[in-house]
């Protein structure tokens, strides 16, 4: 199992600028630490997540301050992007870190980041699948078909040329078994989460991505799951608890607004109430929090589950010192749960 950092901020904090220190601080450690990647999503018009308008800005920047460590957009929403311009992008950044970008692709989901291209927002499941296959062509180095400003058809070549062949692609998918399906005809990989599925869910929802795979003609076992947790590991569950019970139910109800358009559930709940149940949820079963023995044991059984990458969410609020002294913590763990690995090999 590979160990990796993902961001998510709220930008409603105090010193902005700091979250974006956090980040490089983060990434610092990671570097040296033989985390595998660092995951950068796209959010736009809202504080959750709001920090990331756009991955590869902030991919840029890492690259210049690591060595090792892949760079990973977690994700590009595709519907809201031009295919040309998102190969622009990260074939820069892939330059830039000599080879060390790889990419989820995202459909999207709030009505509102539409502004950006409402046309699409109805059918962006299919425009997502059918992008990526153009993304995979212009990254080989083939041409797309456009017309220009004088309505001619020309043929268009993107600009760097990427270090890599080919990037990794992962496909997002939060609880849609069909998503996961889709993945694993198509031979990408799964970025997942646990917000909105269980564990055991999880489970099946891999089996079908594997199965797939195969039905189609791709290698079963060579596919990458990766799950998305809000991770804080310290020296003990109670200290943990207390640390991460306030910073973590402020960080959910930012996001309340967001979900009740999807969920209808949501629309009479009381936000302190709902975000005091989500937050046990997550402490007992959906995020790696506590003790360094919990979350071994955690990070094991989603092992066992299929996973085969976490993606630690390091930046929901806790104040950063902490986050960064909390991380040997949660390498500890990564050591545990590889070394467990190797000797069972």
């Amino acid at each position: 199992m590979d160990f990796s950092l993902l961001y998510f901020a709220n930008r409603e904090v105090v010193d902005p600028p700091q979250e974006y220190e956090l980040l490089l601080e983060t990434a610092g450690f990671a570097d040296e630490h033989d985390f595998k990647a660092l995951w950068i999503p796209e959010r736009h018009f809202h504080p959750f997540g709001g920090a990331y308008p756009n991955p590869a800005l902030a991919a840029a920047a890492l690259a210049t301050r690591t060595r090792r460590i892949r760079l990973r957009a977690g994700s590009v929403v595709l519907p809201l992007r031009d295919p040309l311009t998102v190969v622009e992008d990260w074939s820069f950044v892939d330059n830039l870190s000599y080879g060390r970008v790889d990419l989820a692709m995202a459909t999207g989901w709030n009505p509102n980041d539409f502004v950006l291209a409402p046309d699409r927002y109805a059918d962006r499941r299919q425009y997502t699948l059918d992008t990526i296959e153009e993304i995979k062509s212009l990254w080989a180095g083939k041409r797309l078909s456009r017309r220009n400003g004088e309505g001619e058809l020309v043929e268009t070549l993107t600009y760097p040329r990427p270090v890599q062949p080919e990037p990794d692609i992962w496909l997002t998918c939060t609880s849609n078994p069909e998503s996961f399906a889709q993945a694993g005809a198509r031979g990408l990989n799964v970025l997942t989460a646990l917000l909105f599925q269980s564990t055991d869910e999880l489970t099946e929802k891999i089996k079908r991505y594997r199965a797939a795979r195969e039905e189609h003609g791709h290698d079963p076992a060579a596919g990458t799951v990766t799950l998305m947790l809000h991770t804080f590991v310290g020296e003990s569950d109670r200290a943990v608890r207390d640390t991460v019970r306030a910073p973590f139910g402020e960080y959910l109800l930012s996001s309340i607004d967001l979900w009740k358009r999807q969920w209808s559930e949501l629309q009479q709940a009381d936000p302190e109430r709902l975000a005091q149940l989500a937050f046990q949820r997550y402490f007992h079963a959906a995020a790696l929090f506590g003790s360094v023995d919990k979350c071994t044991a955690f990070a094991r059984a989603l092992g066992a589950a299929g996973v085969d990458e976490i993606a630690s969410l390091v930046d929901f609020g806790v104040d950063g010192q902490k986050v960064l002294a909390a991380l040997p913590h949660l390498d500890e763990v990564r050591r545990r749960v590889q070394e467990g690995e190797a000797t069972a090999a």
